[in-house]
């Protein structure tokens, strides 16, 4: 859940100020030598966000395997469709930043532009153009240059039924541990208007697991509305989650800001020239309608940690490692308030993605959250998680 790689690049930047202003309200962390309560009073979960894909490329089942015996909670995905409607867990609707697939000459002339949720797009290769039997000759790479490319074009692109078989056999093995996953519908607008529709698709795998009840080890997420509203028309009864974007911080103030228009709200939303921004997602009146529909949000981290810093001048720093945290925000406390659990997105080890509150020690970013509430956390790096969440519960459960 990259915030930073999750829509495509856009144009001019929007920054929503008051977003940090409004939300830095002293958060409740309970009495000293007591743990902060999740929702459920639980220990947070860790998310195994795409697999294992600090080690291992994005979304294969080497890398969700790796994930489940580094002490994940739950396998997260991306869901696309092939062109003869098998779900798949890819990031984006294209396939040259994680496969090989411009190395294969018989698909050399399906590169092409289109448009994807009114943004032009390309030339690229379209996973709704390739049939599932296609999509399987491909190989995947690491798609983050800093990151390991040892098994780079080793391993073939999973599909979704891949992984809830992954996971159910997991739980069979281990009838005490549960194996969660967690798909989000991504860019659904776009893949209904291809005959492609994911939330029907969706649906009729969870039915066929016996997954379709609220007690199921299952998490379906969107960052539009209109995709989880209509799933819980069609039926879905497990827990929803709604996603909340954001490209990018004012370090100035701490305020979340947005690329362009299509990049600051669901697309839905700037369909129906709805005014709103993801910012209006994390005020009381957003909280409360996200209840109406969902039973959690899934925010990026700085909505509840904003990062600020400025340099001897007084200018803004143009990095989040120069940053530091400010004071936290009240959302994981009103998204309690109302009934909603917290899974904020994406914890990674390297020292770029850390303000230099951390001092260098991804663990201790963790911990923060830890002790802020959080019900869960999507990490790239499912063993550091689980290793911070070791620690802390040592020093704070009694």
């Amino acid at each position: 859940m990259n915030t930073n790689s999750m829509r495509m690049p856009m144009g001019r930047r929007w920054c929503v100020r008051g977003v940090g202003v409004a939300l830095v309200l002293s958060a409740c962390i309970g009495h000293a030598g007591m743990a902060p309560k999740t929702l459920d009073g639980k220990p947070p979960l860790i998310i195994g966000h795409r697999g294992l894909p600090g080690l291992y490329p994005e979304e294969v089942m080497a890398g969700y395997r790796a994930a489940i015996a580094a002490g994940t909670d739950a396998l997260e995905l991306d869901l696309q469709s092939s062109s003869d409607g098998v779900l798949f867990a890819c990031h984006n609707v294209f396939l040259s930043d994680t496969t090989d697939v411009a190395s294969h000459p018989e698909f050399a002339s399906r590169r092409k532009s289109r448009m994807v949720d009114g943004v032009s797009t390309g030339p690229d290769w379209y996973i709704s153009d390739f049939s599932a039997a296609e999509l399987k000759s491909l190989r995947v790479k690491q798609p983050i240059a800093t990151r390991s490319k040892q098994y780079d074009g080793l391993y073939p692109m999973a599909t979704f039924q891949e992984i809830i078989d992954l996971a159910k056999h997991t739980m069979a093995k281990d009838p005490g541990r549960r194996i969660n996953v967690y798909p989000e519908t991504k860019n659904p607008l776009y893949q209904r208007q291809l005959g492609l529709p994911l939330e029907e698709a969706l649906l009729a795998m969870l039915v066929k697991a016996g997954w379709n009840t609220k007690d199921s080890p299952v998490f379906v997420q969107s960052f539009d509305p209109a995709s989880l509203k209509l799933m819980r028309k069609l039926g879905l009864k497990t827990k929803v989650v709604q996603l909340i974007d954001g490209a990018g911080i004012d370090y100035a103030t701490g305020a979340i800001t947005y690329e362009s228009p299509d990049s600051a709200k669901p697309f839905s939303w700037l369909q129906a020239g709805d005014a709103r921004t993801f910012a209006a997602m994390v005020t009381p009146a957003g909280l409360a309608e996200i209840k109406t529909y969902a039973d959690g949000i899934g925010p990026w981290k700085f909505y509840v940690l904003p990062a600020q810093g400025v340099d001897a001048k007084g200018r803004a720093v143009s990095a989040l490692d120069q940053a530091s945290n400010a004071a936290p925000s009240s959302l994981i406390g009103a998204a309690h308030q109302v009934g909603l659990f917290v899974h904020l997105f994406t914890f990674r080890d390297e020292g770029e993605h850390l303000t230099k509150t951390y001092g260098g020690d991804p663990m201790a970013e963790y911990k923060a959250y830890f002790d802020l509430g959080v019900d869960g956390v999507f990490s790239d790096f499912s063993g550091t998680g689980r290793a911070a969440l070791t620690q802390w519960l040592k020093a704070h459960v009694r």
